[in-house]
C-alpha cells in the first residue's frame, strides 16, 4: 500500500462498534478439539509409548509457541518499519500474546518428558555436562522465554492502553469501553493528546531491542532444546532458521485470521481490504524464499563438507526412507507450491485462495518441526497417526480460543495508530 492509499478506519465508529463477535459455532468446535487433544493426551498416556508420545507433544509446542511468537514479532515489525497498510491487521497479530502463558506452561511441561526427549535428559552431554543438566537447560530457557514473553506482552499493552483510551474519548458513555474489565489498562490516563505521542516513543525504542531480544533468545532456545537433541549435529545458523520460521508461519496464520474475519464481521470487513490481504500475500511469498534460503545455507557447506557429525543428522532426514518422502513433501509444501501458486497477483488478493495457500503452509510448518524432533526418537519409522493428529487439534483449538477472547474484548483494529491520523488527514 503506498502512502497516499486512505486506510478505511474511523475511530469513532469502531469505538461505537465495540469489539467483533464469534459465532457460537466457532467457539464450540474450537472447544471440542480442546477437549479432544486433552483425552487423547490422557489416553496415550496409558497406552502409547512415552518417546513417542512427548516427541509428538514436544513438536506441537515447539510449532505453536514459535507461531504465536512470531506473529507477535510480526506487531513489532509493523511498528519498526512505520507500516502504513498495517493497523487493519496489527490488532490480530498482537492477539497471539494471549497463547504466551499457555505456551510456557506446555512447554515447561515437557520437563517430565526429558527423559524420553533428550539424549542430555537419559545421560551427561560429553563436554557439557554441568551446562545440559534437564533442570538447568528448562529454568534458563523458561526464564529466557518468559522474560521475552513478558516484554512482548508489555508492548502489546501499551498498543491497547492508547487504543482503549481513544475509544473512551470518541465512543460516549454508552459504549462497551467504560466497563471495569479495562480500568487497569486505562488507568490514569491523561488524554489521546498525551497518551498517544508518549506511547508511540516508548514502543518506537522498545521494538528494536525486542527483535534483538528475540533473534537470540529463540536461538538459543533452538540450540539447546531442538538442535541439542542430537548430541553431535551442529550447525551455526540452526537458530536462524527456527526464528525466521516462526515468523514466516505468523504471515500465513495471520492471512487466514483475516480473511476469516472479513467473512464474519461486516465492519472488519470494511477495514481490512484486497490491499491488506495482498500486502499479506506478499510478505508470505518473500519469506516462502528466505526459509527455503535458510535451509539451503544449511544444507550445502555441510554437504560439501561432509563431516560425519554434520551429515548423520542430513542423512537420515534427507536421504533415508522413510523421512526423505516426507522432507521432500513438506519442502513443496512450504516452498514450491507457494512459490509457484502466489506469483498470481489474484491469489494474492482472494481471501479464499489466499486462506488455502496459507494453510498449506502453516501444515507444512508443522510437519517441518516435527520432522526436526521426531527422528531423533523414531529415525526408522514415521510413527504419525491418530495421537499426532489429536494433538495438533488439541492445540488449534486452545489456540483459536485464545485468539477469540482476546478479540472480544479489545478493538479489533489498530485505531490509534498514527497512519490511521495520517489517512484521516489526507482524506479530509
Amino acid at each position: 500500500m503506498s502512502h497516499i492509499d486512505p486506510l478505511n478506519i474511523d475511530p469513532v465508529k469502531v469505538a461505537k462498534a465495540g469489539p467483533v463477535k464469534f459465532g457460537t459455532t466457532f467457539t464450540s468446535i474450537f472447544y471440542a478439539l480442546t477437549y479432544f487433544g486433552v483425552g487423547m493426551f490422557g489416553y496415550a498416556l496409558m497406552v502409547y509409548p512415552h518417546n513417542l508420545l512427548w516427541g509428538a507433544f514436544y513438536s506441537n509446542v515447539v510449532f505453536w509457541m514459535g507461531l504465536s511468537v512470531g506473529a507477535v514479532m510480526i506487531a513489532v515489525i509493523f511498528q519498526v518499519v512505520h507500516a502504513k497498510w498495517a493497523p487493519s491487521v496489527r490488532r490480530l497479530a498482537e492477539a497471539n500474546v494471549s497463547f504466551f502463558p499457555f505456551a510456557w506452561m506446555l512447554l515447561m511441561a515437557c520437563y517430565f518428558g526429558s527423559h524420553d526427549l533428550f539424549t542430555w535428559g537419559r545421560a551427561p552431554m560429553p563436554g557439557r555436562e554441568w551446562w545440559m543438566q534437564p533442570e538447568f537447560v528448562f529454568v534458563r530457557n523458561g526464564l529466557l522465554l518468559g522474560f521475552l514473553f513478558i516484554l512482548l506482552t508489555k508492548f502489546v499493552r501499551w498498543s491497547l492502553r492508547r487504543d482503549v483510551g481513544l475509544a473512551r474519548e470518541v465512543g460516549g458513555q454508552s459504549t462497551d469501553w467504560h466497563n471495569d474489565s479495562y480500568n487497569r489498562l486505562v488507568s490514569g490516563w491523561k488524554g489521546s493528546d498525551v497518551e498517544g505521542p508518549a506511547i508511540e516513543g516508548k514502543m518506537v525504542v522498545m521494538g528494536p531491542i525486542l527483535i534483538a531480544l528475540y533473534a537470540i533468545i529463540y536461538s538459543l532456545f533452538a540450540f539447546e532444546m531442538v538442535m541439542g537433541m542430537d548430541a553431535v549435529f551442529f550447525s551455526n545458523m540452526f537458530g536462524g532458521f527456527m526464528f525466521v520460521g516462526n515468523i514466516y508461519a505468523g504471515w500465513a496464520v495471520l492471512a487466514i485470521w483475516i480473511v476469516f474475519l472479513k467473512s464474519k464481521d461486516a465492519n472488519f470487513n470494511l477495514m481490512a481490504g484486497k490491499q491488506q490481504l495482498h500486502d499479506l500475500g506478499k510478505l508470505t511469498f518473500g519469506f516462502t524464499v528466505l526459509w527455503a534460503y535458510l535451509f539451503f545455507s544449511q544444507f550445502l557447506p555441510i554437504w560439501y563438507g561432509n563431516m560425519p557429525e554434520e551429515t548423520q543428522w542430513f542423512i537420515v532426514r534427507t536421504r533415508d526412507l522413510p523421512w526423505k518422502a516426507l522432507t521432500y513433501t513438506v519442502f513443496g509444501m512450504c516452498f514450491v507450491s507457494p512459490f509457484i501458486i502466489m506469483l498470481s497477483r489474484d491469489v494474492k488478493r482472494t481471501g479464499c485462495t489466499l486462506a488455502m495457500v496459507c494453510s498449506v503452509i502453516l501444515f507444512g510448518l508443522f510437519l517441518e518441526r516435527y520432522i526436526l524432533i521426531m527422528p531423533q526418537i523414531s529415525a526408522s519409522s514415521i510413527p504419525f497417526g491418530i495421537m499426532e493428529i489429536s494433538f495438533f487439534l488439541g492445540f488449534l483449538g486452545g489456540y483459536g480460543l485464545c485468539i477469540k477472547y482476546f478479540m472480544e474484548k479489545y478493538p479489533p483494529v489498530a485505531m490509534s495508530d498514527p497512519a490511521v491520523e495520517d489517512s484521516l488527514a489526507h482524506a479530509h
